[in-house]
């Protein structure tokens, strides 16, 4: 069985724990087709408009240690995941962000319980949309160990305590 999932991302690794937290707690075997989802405002400039470049946006608000994080949650749950996707949700309206459910057949929201950053300057929050949306909705509660043996946050992707509600 496949479905299709969308979990909110700023480009940190707390949208990273909600990955781990869903793909670690799936006992059914469930094939993953998997979309990190960040909201960013276009311009209205018609020259911005012109030479607009999602994958150079995607670019600048991703970084190194974001880019490695997905690569071992890659490679770890590899038998669970049928596509992995980066993308934008660039609309306006909620009729705008339904018609991307519909398009990209999601089936359910995981969300994080922390508040997500806001990386760049026209970045918007996407929980408006998701709230008012019909797609089923999850929170993962999560928290980071207060030993972490290893340092750096991509040790905190793997050892955290979570629960899904």
């Amino acid at each position: 069985m496949k479905k299709t999932i969308v979990i909110p991302t700023d480009f940190t690794f707390q949208s990273l724990n909600v990955l781990k937290t869903v793909l670690s707690k799936n006992e059914e075997n469930i094939s993953f087709n998997i979309i990190l989802l960040h909201g960013i405002s276009l311009s209205d400039s018609i020259r911005d408009l012109l030479f607009f470049s999602k994958s150079k946006l995607m670019n600048t608000l991703s970084n190194k240690e974001f880019d490695e994080a997905c690569e071992v949650i890659r490679n770890k749950y590899a038998s669970q995941i049928n596509s992995f996707k980066l993308d934008l949700f660039t609309g306006y309206t909620q009729s705008a962000f339904n018609n991307y459910i519909d398009a990209k057949e999601v089936d359910e929201v995981y969300i994080s319980n922390i508040t997500l950053e806001k990386p760049h300057k026209k970045s918007f929050d996407l929980m408006p949309y998701i709230q008012k949306s019909k797609v089923e909705l999850y929170e993962v509660k999560w928290t980071t160990e207060g030993n972490v043996p290893e340092q750096g946050k991509l040790a905190e992707v793997f050892l955290n305590r979570v629960t899904v509600s």
